[in-house]
This record gives structure tokens, sequence and C-alpha cells, in this order.
């Protein structure tokens, strides 16, 4: 976790030091005309000596022409290299000097620029470009003085600009001390937060994991109309548990910078439907008329993160419109696409809707309903959208219900192709599969047993690596399986004790982005605990399928 946590600090910061050496760049050539033109109209170019004059207009020509190069330099170039901020902040003082040194009492107001090119720089690169900034600010001073009479003779002016560049360096200096070690501070407490969820995770999935499965396996047996009731309040409860919790690992890994994009063609209906599909009991017991308009187009996104963010902006609508409509749809908006949702629930009071987007902010009115949540499912999807390049864009009025739009999701040229459905074709998709099932925790053990041998399926169940097991159609394993032993590790020698490459499930109470440098073997498929029975089964069914397909 924590070297995956360096590694992704590492690449913010050269992200961050690119977007700050490419605003350097762009604020020289904003500057660069701006001189040359005041040079010209201020008398300075026309008042030279011919040989001066023709001297300063090439030696302008040629900056203004690396100005540009290094523009395009830093642009196709990120990355940090010392030497040539450095060349660029002696190409910033040098021609500053010698426009001075010629110009004199009309080129006064260049000085503005050599404080402006030594804070700009220390603050963007930090202290020691400050310092070194501040040396060279000193040094064009100076030559100022050793190359020009007039500089020299201006004794008390040229002290106030030495001072002065001195001085607001200085100052500045001691404001990015103090702003690195508020920053240092909150880095420490955010990584003890997520250090802290990471720990707790794995002990806090377990049990929601394992209830769930008991509540699923419970459906299975018979029950009157009371009991049924029951359980489905106790899943409905859990169920809530579960959804809170995963906002607050959602947010942690926000805030921890371990969440990669990886866009790929992601069909946008059948991504939808599913999503759909998964909150039906949701939708049921919250009386909810749903409906969908669905262009039928393909986006490139990240299918995980996209998800999610159509995850929280249904889960909020569903949450806060009981007995009510609800649209989905999906419509073209030239090269994008936008998913956008109407609901018409309660809705959100105006002074509530300029801080909608933040971290643990409920717009809640007095005497409203109390709702499950604690303010992050926005807060989210805003963070998760902008990590994406997507925008949000919400509107909403009190008693008349919202709409969201998660907009700029780019079309794909490529045409995705969803697996054919041919599951209708198998009576009863999971009955005779045959798992072998590694999980060194007993409750959970004991309910994904109970939960997979009610779906009829052919369970040989093991709470640790199995030194020998029958034939079977797959592995389902948990990851951390004591005594030093991975479920990677155990599907492996499964593998190689059965001589055929089974398909396998990897459920973990880890974040599923810190297991990949574990995860080396192909056709693994890793679930992040808590797993509904419903997304378990759909996994199941859907390499059943596959290999039905292929058999």
């Amino acid at each position: 976790m924590l070297t995956t946590l360096s590694n992704k600090q590492n690449s913010t910061v050269v992200f961050d030091q690119h977007k700050a050496e490419l605003g350097q760049a762009k604020t020289r050539l904003f500057n660069v005309p701006i001189a040359i033109a005041y040079t010209h109209f201020s008398g300075i170019l026309w008042n030279l000596p011919a040989t001066a004059r023709n001297t300063l207009v090439l030696y302008m020509a040629g900056f203004a022409l690396f100005t540009v190069f290094s523009f395009l330099n830093i642009l196709y170039h990120p990355g940090n290299y010392p030497i040539r901020r450095l060349t660029n902040m002696a190409g910033d003082y040098g021609s500053l000097a010698i426009v001075m040194i010629l110009g004199q009492t009309t080129a006064m107001p260049f000085y503005a620029l050599i404080l402006w090119v030594t804070l700009g720089n220390g603050m963007r690169f930090g202290q020691r470009y400050l310092l070194t900034a501040a040396i060279m600010a000193q040094l064009a001073l100076l030559a100022l003085i050793l190359a020009s009479a007039y500089w020299r003779s201006q004794f008390e002016l040229m002290v106030t600009f030495s001072v002065t560049a001195i001085a607001l360096p200085t100052y500045a200096l001691m404001l990015l001390r103090e702003t690195a070690k508020a920053r240092d501070t909150a880095q420490v407490a955010t990584l003890a937060k997520s250090r802290f969820l990471a720990q707790a995770s794995h002990d806090l999935r377990q049990p929601i994991h394992a209830a769930g499965y008991y509540i699923g396996a419970l459906r299975g047996s018979p029950m009157n109309a009371e009991q049924t009731n029951l359980v489905n309040r106790i899943e409905q409860t859990l169920g809530g548990v579960a959804r809170l919790f995963k906002s607050l690992l959602d947010i942690a890994k926000l805030d921890s910078g371990t969440i990669d994009v990886r866009a790929e063609p992601v069909a946008l209906k059948p991504l939808i439907d599913e999503i759909i599909s998964h909150n039906e009991q949701f939708i049921q017991w919250s009386d909810i008329e749903l409906r969908t308009v669905l262009v039928d187009v393909t986006v490139d996104a990240d299918p995980t993160l996209l998800t999610t963010m159509v995850q929280n902006l249904l889960s909020n609508a569903i949450k806060y419109s009981p007995g009510k409509k609800i649209l989905v749809g999906v419509r073209r908006r030239g090269s994008t696409a936008s998913v956008e949702i109407y609901d018409q629930g309660v809705g959100i009071d105006s002074e509530h809707l300029p801080h909608i987007f933040e971290e643990f902010y409920r717009g809640h009115a007095a005497g409203d309903h109390d709702s499950e949540g604690v303010g992050l499912g926005l807060a989210i999807l805003q963070r998760l959208a902008a990590l994406c390049g997507f925008s949000i864009k919400l509107d909403s009025k009190r008693g008349v219900g919202t709409s969201v739009r998660l907009a700029g999701i780019p079309i794909s040229q490529s045409r995705h192709m969803p697996a054919m459905n041919v599951v209708a074709d198998i009576p009863r998709p999971l009955a005779g599969l045959r798992v072998i099932l590694i999980e060194d925790d007993i409750n959970v053990l004991e309910a994904t047993e109970t939960l997979l041998s009610r779906w009829g399926c052919m369970v040989q169940a093991f709470a640790k690596m199995p030194e020998q097991v029958e034939d079977a159609d797959m592995v389902i394993s948990d990851f951390d399986l004591g005594v030093g032993t991975t479920g990677t590790q155990a599907i492996a020698a499964i593998r190689t004790q059965l001589t055929q490459s089974l398909p396998a499930i990897l459920m973990t109470g880890h974040a599923e982005e810190n297991l990949h440098h574990h995860n080396t073997l192909n056709d693994v498929i890793v679930l992040a605990k808590p797993v509904q029975p419903a997304a378990l089964r759909s996994v199941l069914s859907s390499i059943r399928t596959r290999e039905f397909n292929l058999s």
C-alpha cells in the first residue's frame, strides 16, 4: 500500500511540476511580445545608435525564438530538467539586463519583470529555485552597474532595487516554508487515514461479506410472508452499511492517489442496464417507477470508474425519490456522450447547491426524513469525473426534483461488441458447477459454501491451501490464506495439480489496485469484498456461459 502510494505521489509531483513549468513558459510567451512592443513604442529602440539598435533587434528576435522553442520543449518533453529551468531563468534575467542597460530611464519598468521572474520561479518550483532566482536577480543588477554609467550614477535607486529584490524573495521564502509545513502535516494526516482504512478494511469487509451470503442462502429456504419481510429488511439495512463503507473506502483511495484511469471502449447501454439490474431490489423497496432512454453508443472510459459514477448518480436519485419517477438517459453531444438522470424527488434548496459537491455535506432541511449516507456520494462523483476528464452538472429545485448530467465522455472510434448472453440456453446456469472454495475465515467459508450449494454448485471447501483436490470447473479463493500463503499461489498450485488452467475468482478485502504485482496469473477475476450474492452469481454465470460456448 505504502509503496503504491509513494509511487503515485511521485507521479503526481512530476505532473504538477510539468504544469508549473508549462505555466512559467506561457507567462514568458505572454510577456515577450508586450516587452517588444513597449521597447518599440516607448522610444528605447529608435533612440539608440544604429549599431546598438540592430544588435537589440537581433537579440529580441533571437530571444523570441528561444521562448517559443522553450515552450515547445516543455510541452512535448515533460519532466524535471534543472538545466532547462536554469537556462530559461538565465535567459530571462540576461534579456532584462540588456534592455535596461540600453534603455536606461525609459526601461525602468522592466525592473518589475525582474521581481516577477524571481517570485514566479520560486513560487512555481520551490525554495531552491527561489534562492537561485534571487541570486540571479542580484547578478542582473550588478551587470547594470558594471556595464552602464547611467545606472552607476543612480546609486540610491540601485540600492533600493537590490534591497527589494532581496526582501520580497525572503518574505516569499518564509511563506513557502510555512506552506510546506502545513502541506506536510496534511499529507501525514491523509497517509495516516489511508493506512488506517487499508488495515481496517479487510476486517470490516469480512463480516459484511459473510452476512450478505448468509442472507442469500436464507432466501433459498422456505419462509412465510413475515419471515420474508424480515429478511428483506435485514438485507436492505446491510446493503446500506455496505454502501456507506464503500463510500469511505472510495474517498480514502481518492485521497491517497492510488486510482489509475484505464480507458477502453465501453458500450453504455449494457453497462447502465447492468447497474439498474443490480439496483432492482432497492428500486422495488423504494416503490420507484424507473424509465430509460438509452442511445446505443460506445465510449472510451474506464469501465470500473464509470460504473462507480453512474451507480452513485442512480443511488442518490433512488434514495431521495421514494414513490416517485426516475428517468435514466444517454445522449449524444457531438463527439461526446452524456449520462443523465432526472428524478421527481424532494430536490435541493438553492442555498445548498454551491456546497453539494463538498465532502460530508448534506443538503438536509429541517423536517426532512433521515436518509442513509454521510455526504460523500457527490464528492466522490465529482473527483472521479475530474480524474477521467468528464464534467458534472447538477440542477435541482426543492419540491420538484433533481437532474444530474455526467458529460464529456468521448465517443469511441472502435466498436465494442459485448459478449452474447446465452445463459438462457442453460436451464440452471450454476447447476452442477464444480467449485474449489478456499477461505481462511470460517464464517465466510461456511456462508459462501452454503450459498453456492443452494445455487446447485458442487463445492470443495478448504480453510487453507489444499494439498489434494478433485476435478473442478473453477476456483474461488480469498487472497490472504494465512502462514504467508496467498490465493494466487493456491490457484497456481491447483492448476499445476489438475494440469489445466481453471478460471478463477480472487475475492479479497484489499483494494484491487494493490494486488496487481501479486496477481500475475491469467484468467483470474479480482472481486473486492463485500461481494453481493447477485454480483457473484452474475460473474459465475458469465464464466460458466463462456466455458459453455467454448465447449
